[in-house]
């Protein structure tokens, strides 16, 4: 099961960063601990149903915020803006069908700690509010510093995933190892779920600076660079819908003119108003 880790910050405003200043820690604002995260500042206000599952990884349900929460934090965060992500509902088709037009939709969140951060957002109360006529049962399957990597190997799968027998899988965050692993997922997937519909995202936080675009670019996990590119051909190639997180993110962060670490909880993970940035980007993928 992963840490909930969250932080309380003031807010401060700075100045444009050259690529020699892009370490963070270097005009940071805020201490961290130098072990753990700062606490919390909105604990989570709900309980999602924790499930049996192997040492290091976490398997529970979702939303964990209530709309109430949600609201709350998102009325005090610092104000930013992004470009809205594309909806790529070409490979959503049946998940489209089932918001639209009413049913149960199960959907399972896959990856790392940047995935439980994302899911513990709890977008999926808004995307439920949105979607008044769908029924959305929500699993997170995480792992710190997970990845497909981890996910294709001894029966995971087949044990802990197939079974629930998602309508819709996320597989995100910044510890993907490799494309041809992901893949392996894919089709994994596809072969005992004919009809399961994936949504492949790129990452968000870690230790990358968004205020530099060329460091963010070189970042692994970055839908600016060539994983970026290299997952959106995937997502072609394996007919999936594609996400580009990062993007959004780093505009969000870039135009609050603060400093990233005011979003977020240690250097690596969101606190709870990046955790929110991480559900309006979501949330204007998924926009009705």
């Amino acid at each position: 099961m992963l840490h909930r880790f969250l932080m309380s910050l003031t807010l401060l405003s700075l100045l444009p960063l050259s690529i020699a200043q892009a370490d963070m820690t270097k005009d940071s604002p805020v201490t961290f601990p130098k072990q753990g995260a700062l606490p919390a500042k909105f604990p989570l206000d709900r309980s999602g149903a924790r499930e049996p599952a192997e040492k290091d990884y976490g398997i529970f349900g979702t939303p964990e915020r209530s709309l109430e929460q949600i609201a709350k934090i998102q009325a005090e965060m610092p104000a930013g803006e992004f470009t809205a992500p594309p909806a790529d509902w070409a490979n959503l088709q049946r998940t489209r069908k089932i918001l639209t037009e009413g049913g149960e939709l199960r959907l399972l969140a896959m990856g790392d700690s940047i995935v439980n951060d994302t899911m513990r957002s709890a977008w999926v109360a808004r995307l439920q509010e949105a979607y008044p006529k769908a029924n959305i049962k929500a699993t997170v399957y995480v792992r710190g510093g997970g990845g497909c990597q981890h996910y294709k190997e001894e029966g995971r799968l087949a044990k802990y995933v197939i079974p629930r027998k998602p309508d819709l899988v996320f597989i995100g965050g910044i510890s993907q190892k490799d494309i041809d692993s992901i893949r392996t997922v894919i089709r994994d997937l596809r072969t005992a779920l004919p009809d399961v519909e994936i949504l492949l995202a790129t990452g968000t936080f870690g230790t990358a600076d968004p205020r530099v675009p060329e460091e963010l670019a070189k970042a692994p996990h970055s839908g600016t660079g060539s994983y970026g590119a290299a997952l959106k051909k995937l997502a072609g190639e394996e007919k999936c819908a594609y996400l580009d997180m990062t993007t959004p993110w780093a505009e969000y962060i870039r135009s609050s003119k603060l400093h990233p670490h005011m979003f977020y909880r240690d250097v690596v993970h969101a606190n709870e108003y990046g955790e929110q940035i991480l559900c309006k980007i979501m949330m204007a993928f998924f926009k009705p």
